[in-house]
């Protein structure tokens, strides 16, 4: 019910924002074929003024009578541009001032927005990203006056392919866009925390998928077009198809483990052969390090006062581990991490391991791991050289 609401809320803002920008595109069109067909008779030099036969006028520089390097176009209608031309056309960077108020700072091409840029809507809307013969078209971000944020991708003015956003009452949907709408496979969270992650068809949940609760139970679930259907033989159906599609890991050595951005309720499975032990003996008390590093990706597990195979709960200061942008995250205060060391033998350690919650110390991003394995080596790969996350981390402990 919420996502439908929300849904209309924001097919009205974004058609809103899209009859703005249209109308700015094809005002942009109308100057440049004014500018570059007008002919001009008198010699015009550097900081001439000229004004065209539809009331328009340009103040600046000039090659061979066409507006050319830094100038001003006023238009009748209140419009005005500020920055570069190229042989009639605004092109290069500049800002562009409607009557009504909408103001866009960025690039051109041949009279049209090209590259980046942004686009204040009067509305209190703001658009900040690439843009392609005058639509939104790349990666860009719409920050609604509402306090909603889409960041994703574009193509030609619509939400296309993949997207995160982000409502003002806590609910998020990230995944598959297209015609502005949810649509493939994609992850919607309530305010609450129960979430749902399966396909979406023209913007409603249809189809096969996983829900879960706002305790964290989950359940195959099935909806048709934005209807959850409870049928007992339908749901059966249901869970058989899911278990036969679901995506399947196979552990095949080194270390595997699934990484969950908590807010989007995102995942991401992280496998690489690159993992180790390293023990250090010191006041009859013998220190486990467990590494494991892959380009920005790294995960490093510390016992301390290890004994060979069992279960140790970890604590902030014992784990570190990237995000998916690869920045580090770490136990938070209060919150204990499980780790159970199956064999420990002929130079390899075997285990397991969950990691409830993980945190950037600059951010509220929280994570979770799950589902985690390894088996490491007494030595790392010859190729790689082990970076210093673990030597701060080893050292800074106990000051959290």
């Amino acid at each position: 019910m919420h996502f439908c609401s929300f849904r209309s809320f924001f097919s009205i803002a974004f058609l809103s924002c899209l009859v703005v920008n249209q109308s700015y595109a094809a005002v942009s069109q109308a100057v440049t074929e004014i500018v570059f067909k007008e002919t001009i008779d008198e010699l015009m030099l550097a900081g001439d003024t000229w004004k065209f036969a539809n009331g328009d006028t340009y103040t600046g520089m000039w090659l061979h009578n066409k507006p050319h390097g830094k100038g001003v176009y006023q238009r009748l209608n209140g419009d005005v541009y500020n920055g570069d031309f190229r042989e009639g056309y605004m092109h290069g960077v500049g800002v562009y001032k409607f009557g009504n108020g909408d103001v866009y700072k960025g690039e051109w091409e041949k009279g049209q927005t090209q590259g980046y840029g942004v686009l204040q809507y009067q509305n209190g809307n703001r658009y900040e990203g690439a843009w392609q013969q005058g639509m939104r078209h790349g990666k860009g971000k719409l920050l609604y006056r509402s306090g909603s944020v889409y960041e994703g991708l574009w193509q030609y003015d619509d939400k296309e392919g993949k997207g995160l956003m982000t409502y003002r009452n806590g609910e998020r949907y990230i995944g598959d866009y297209k015609n502005n709408k949810p649509h493939g496979h994609g992850i919607k969270t309530e305010a609450n925390g129960s979430s749902y992650r399966g396909t979406f068809s023209k913007g409603f949940r249809h189809g096969v998928g996983e829900c879960s609760l706002e305790g964290g139970v989950i359940h195959v679930c099935l909806f048709d077009k934005g209807r959850e259907i409870r049928d007992p033989a339908k749901l059966e159906l249901a869970k058989a198809y899911y278990e036969k599609h679901k995506p399947t890991y196979e552990f095949e050595g080194g270390i595997a483990y699934h990484l969950q951005d908590e807010f989007t309720k995102a995942r991401q499975y992280v496998t690489t052969k690159n993992v180790w032990w390293e023990k250090t003996i010191a006041l009859l008390e013998t220190q486990l390090r467990i590494r494991s590093e892959e380009d920005d990706q790294f995960l490093y597990l510390v016992v301390n006062r290890y004994t060979g195979p069992g279960v140790y709960h970890l604590r902030k200061g014992e784990i570190l581990a990237s995000s998916a942008d690869g920045k580090a995250i770490e136990l938070p205060d209060q919150i204990v991490a499980r780790l159970e060391i199956k064999a420990d033998e002929q130079g390899e350690i075997h285990g397991v391991f969950s990691i409830p919650e993980l945190a950037h110390e600059e951010s509220n991003k929280r994570y979770k791991i799950f589902g985690g394995q390894f088996e490491a080596k007494s030595k790392p790969p010859e190729q790689e050289k082990p970076n210093d996350h673990l030597d701060f981390l080893v050292k800074n402990r106990d000051k959290g």
